[in-house]
């Protein structure tokens, strides 16, 4: 997404148009790094989680 938006800049003659265009080009690239790292948290911290489990001690009462 971002090298499409920055192989692709928006041109317009308008400084209005040209302005809301720069807003949700901004918006969505920054929304995608949001989601794409905060994704990556969850699972590394999903995966830290998984693996504490396999070394913890078995001698815990399922109660």
């Amino acid at each position: 997404m971002v090298v499409y938006f920055a192989v692709h800049p928006p041109h317009y003659s308008s400084p209005i148009a040209q302005n809301i265009a720069v807003t949700l080009k901004t918006l969505l690239v920054g929304l995608s790094f949001l989601a794409t790292f905060s994704t990556g948290f969850v699972a590394l911290g999903l995966t830290l989680v998984f693996l504490r489990s396999l070394f913890t001690a078995r001698d815990q009462n399922p109660a």
